[in-house]
């Protein structure tokens, strides 16, 4: 549910006021792996990656608190949680930036889905097109026309029951990054996300206190050492 401006004056001014400890505890808390150059850390659910034009909290924002010399490289959706990667310096934010551009990080997700979706084991991929909608802000849509493809690919894990529901436990792997890829991808073949605060509704929306996505696995090469480099984190739900 979105704040009222109220709400983001009064979050805004506590976040202006609260220590230097504060910060750095919160750094030492999201921190996954952190070097010379790359700072991985896990994302809750519910902050921003970047400060939005009305609130002024983000996790990018906690960092510099922590280290001004953090640079962004990617973001996840303000709901989604799990790992992300920050530069240390301008040369491994340019190396790793490319990285992203080329397409060579590898990056998991998990999701649990609502209803049961296709067989244990089953694998496939979702390859059409997303786009803003802006006269459903903040929804994406699938438009076939659209000139950016968006592909991701698929693996049924599991057939769960959350609340009396049955719901269907996935990897998801995007091969592009279009914003709310796998959130439309997961609406498009009829098995919304639970706990989506913008596509689901009724039963779907309630029975999960947050969106059940989680940016589970990451895996790139350091932009120092040339290395390729693994992280992972637990799924939360």
């Amino acid at each position: 549910m979105p704040f009222t401006d109220k709400e983001i004056d009064a979050l805004n001014a506590e976040e202006k006021t609260r220590p230097p400890e504060f910060f750095k505890a919160f750094a030492q808390q999201v921190t996954v792996y952190e070097d010379d150059d790359i700072w991985v850390v896990d994302k809750p659910a519910g902050l921003l990656s970047v400060n939005g034009k009305t609130l002024k909290i983000s996790l990018l924002a906690r960092l510099e608190r922590a280290n001004p010399a953090v640079k962004l490289i990617h973001r996840l959706d303000m709901d989604t949680s799990g790992l992300l990667i920050f530069a240390k310096n301008p040369a491994a934010q340019t190396n790793i930036s490319k990285q992203f551009i080329d397409r060579l990080p590898q990056k998991s997700y998990q999701a649990r889905v609502f209803g049961q979706w296709e067989s244990l084991g089953a694998t496939g991929k979702i390859s059409v097109p997303v786009r803003y909608e802006p006269t459903t802000k903040p929804r994406h849509i699938v438009d076939h026309e659209w000139s950016k493809h968006a592909l991701t690919l698929y693996e049924v894990l599991a057939h769960e029951e959350c609340n009396g529901q049955s719901v269907t436990r996935v990897l998801l792997k995007p091969v592009t990054g279009r914003s709310h890829q796998l959130r439309v991808h997961m609406v498009h073949v009829g098995h919304v996300m639970i706990g989506d605060p913008i596509y689901a509704e009724d039963i779907a929306l309630d029975i999960a206190p947050r969106l059940n996505l989680h940016a589970q696995q990451l895996r790139l090469k350091h932009p120092t050492l040339g290395a390729w480099m693994d992280w992972e984190s637990p799924t939360p739900f």
